[in-house]
């Protein structure tokens, strides 16, 4: 596989071309301790001579493809490769210079035995059972679903799938958000992909949509990328939606962000990209005791509203923060829009009433014992008490309890219920002396702090 991932690429010019080749005569057999195989001074220079072919005759560029394969034929005649006896370490000192000269992070050789390596058109499709697998112990890329408070969903994608092995799951996926207010994609740690991209972009447009083109250099063609006429499930075409993006984001994750940003569709939050804008193909050279196989951007993207690409720059983003703080801003931007378009003040109660709960859900807070015993006690039919797991627990005098959750400041909220939290105050001496009930409606309700309750023994350690 390729250092990193194998999700290192877009999609929609994959190919697997299995490039057959005698080296040096009879070659030589694989270690028996399981190590790569070695390659002498006959077994580079064909190698070699091979990159360069194939390099000169498929890469996206030409003129690129010049400098790059004029880089290693230099570096060869020098004796810079001399030393390396192991093929993997032989190897991957090409790839580094290729990328050196190229600034192309799609660029890549390595190794593969002989076992391994697929059939024509098989890689990162349904015909590949290793990838196959990866996407079913991976949740075909989706890692987390969730509604967030206020209404606002939260998808993280960690790879796109192939469409036809993941098209069920982001089906799924996008109905459960189909009723959102706002949402965000996580795209932060999205090495990229081979599909999905312009199926899950369609639920953000109300018609087909003309997004990013594939320009490649075999045909001299132009591949059109449009969004589906038909999607199952509510369209989100007017729910405001924000993607995070980092500098690990690449690929197939940044052709996604991208065409949704220049459509205007989207809001990009986060760091610039890693800028990986070249599709590719992969090519391969059979020995007899293993296969050298090469990955090579074959193609350009464009976008359709701008005429521009990320590649070698990646995607800019709209809010600049640190991928950590994406998150967070993200969600602050989303309320603001829901706040400029509730209508009415219970409207944007409700709002400021989730974006309180998000914040406090950021930077969960855990108290002591002790410092719960500041809270425990009678108020005016109320109590509250110190449970056996430490954490204050909400008492009626219809005979309900309930736990809460800390949200700084001396609030608290229920555990499962959040149409109610509790304010304690205190006096000029610090003590608690009365607890404020807030209601989502507006409503006060002040109870006095009137008398103790008994404390339950602390858990066992």
């Amino acid at each position: 596989m390729p250092s990193g991932s194998i999700a290192f690429k877009l999609s929609r010019c994959v190919a697997s071309v299995i490039v057959a080749a005698s080296i040096g005569g009879a070659a030589q057999e694989a270690r028996g301790d399981g190590s790569p195989p070695p390659v002498d001074a006959a077994a580079r220079t064909e190698i070699l001579s091979w990159v360069g072919d194939t390099l000169s005759a498929r890469y996206v560029d030409p003129e690129v493809a010049r400098a790059a394969v004029g880089e290693i034929r230099a570096k060869a005649a020098a004796g810079a490769y001399d030393a390396f006896e192991g093929a993997d370490a032989f190897l991957h000192a090409v790839e580094q210079d290729l990328r050196a000269v190229s600034s192309d992070k799609h660029l890549g050789l390595w190794l593969e035995r002989l076992e391994d390596v697929k059939s024509d058109d098989a890689d990162y499709t349904p015909a590949d059972p290793d990838y196959v697998e990866h996407l079913r112990r991976t949740n075909y890329g989706f890692r987390k679903v969730e509604i967030l408070p206020g209404n606002v969903g939260y998808i993280r994608i960690d790879e796109f799938a192939h469409p036809a092995l993941g098209g069920p799951t982001a089906v799924a996926v996008m109905n459960t958000v189909g009723a959102v207010d706002a949402l965000i994609i996580d795209l932060r740690w999205n090495g990229g992909g081979a599909g999905l991209v312009n199926f899950i972009s369609g639920y953000f447009f109300d018609e087909p949509t003309h997004l990013n083109d594939v320009w490649v250099r075999s045909s001299g063609e132009t591949s059109q990328g449009w969004t589906p006429e038909y999607l199952p499930g509510p369209s989100l075409s007017e729910v405001p939606l924000f993607i995070l993006i980092s500098n690990q984001t690449f690929s197939a994750a940044e052709d996604f962000a991208y065409g949704l940003q220049k459509a205007g569709r989207a809001t990009v939050v986060g760091e610039r990209s890693k800028g990986g804008g070249h599709p590719v193909e992969i090519v391969r050279m059979i020995r007899d005791d293993m296969a050298v196989a090469m990955q090579i951007p074959n193609a350009r993207s464009v976008s359709r509203n701008t005429g521009t690409s990320w590649e070698g720059v990646g995607v800019a983003p709209d809010i600049e923060v640190a991928a950590g703080q994406a998150f967070a801003a993200a969600y602050e931007a989303a309320a603001g829009i829901l706040l400029e378009r509730a209508n009415g003040e219970d409207a944007r109660r409700r709002v400021e009433w989730a974006r309180q709960e998000f914040r406090a859900g950021l930077h969960p807070k855990t108290l002591t014992r002790d410092q719960l015993r500041e809270y425990a006690g009678q108020y005016d039919g109320r109590s509250f008490s110190i449970g056996p797991e430490d954490v204050l627990l909400y008492h009626r005098d219809i005979g309900s309890t309930r736990p809460m959750v800390p949200m700084g400041g001396d609030l608290f909220r229920f555990e499962g219920y959040d149409g109610v939290r509790f304010q304690f105050e205190r006096d000029d001496d610090g003590r608690v002396v009365r607890v404020v009930a807030l209601g989502l409606d507006g409503s006060r309700t002040v109870r006095p702090r009137s008398g103790d309750v008994p404390e339950s023994p602390s858990p066992s350690p």
